[in-house]
């Protein structure tokens, strides 16, 4: 159990910043306000990197790779540009990397056979993905960039599925919740640069992606100090 009497008052304090400054952010994504759209966005995740950092500084896989999603968040503060864009979606591979880590050490996992069956089925994901990312993108480099990438979300929400499949159910659901958030979020982030712009299309690429991270950050922050 997690005692929330011991969680540092600061914390609570970015976290309610968090809360607030994503739905004001949220607010201008709705409205199409660009301006403060660009402002308010690299608030969101910065001030929920600083809420996790003060609950858990000792386990900085966790925070880093928040602070990576925060780089991705400024990388695309301008859309439709070929290198944000790449930019903004390998800050975001290595923010996948780092949580894939962490499951992994949380799972216990040291049987070969976790690592062959998840590596194989992400492996053949991949280079089935890849026509249609080629068809959706058109741009070889970057649909198989794409397809890696997409890869690392199922192969995160894989090893979060396995970490409560062994035991560690009571918080970290929260992060195979956020996992289908994230692949929903970048679906539809993908969709909309590559094949349709759709209006408001930040609303719901944010509020996925916000969510995406708050189970995420959550259920981490409650599983490593319950343990």
């Amino acid at each position: 159990m997690v005692d929330f009497s011991s969680i540092p008052v600061v914390s609570y304090v970015f976290f309610a910043i968090f809360i607030l400054v994503s739905l004001i952010h949220l607010l201008f994504c709705y409205e199409e306000n660009e301006l403060w759209r660009k402002i308010t966005k690299p608030m969101c995740v910065g001030s929920l990197l600083v809420a996790v950092i003060c609950y858990i500084p000792q386990y900085p896989l966790v925070y880093i790779g928040l602070a990576f999603g925060l780089l991705g968040d400024i990388f695309l503060l301008k859309k439709h540009k070929v290198w944000p864009f790449v930019l903004g979606m390998i800050s975001f591979l290595i923010n996948h990397i780092l949580n894939i880590i962490q499951y992994i050490i949380l799972s216990g996992a040291t049987h070969y056979s976790y690592y062959v069956a998840t590596g194989v089925g992400v492996a053949l994901l991949i280079l089935f993905g890849y026509r249609v990312c080629n068809k959706i993108v058109r741009t070889k480099p970057l649909a198989f960039g794409g397809d890696v990438y997409l890869g690392s979300l199922v192969y995160e929400l894989t090893w979060a599925i396995i970490c409560c499949a062994k035991g560690r159910f009571d918080f970290l659901f929260l992060g195979v919740l956020g996992g289908i958030c994230f692949i929903i979020s970048d679906i539809y982030l993908a969709y909309t640069s590559f094949v349709s712009n759709k209006k408001r299309r930040d609303f719901y690429i944010m509020a996925t992606y916000l969510l995406a991270q708050t189970l995420i950050a959550l259920g981490f922050c409650f599983t490593l100090m319950a343990a």
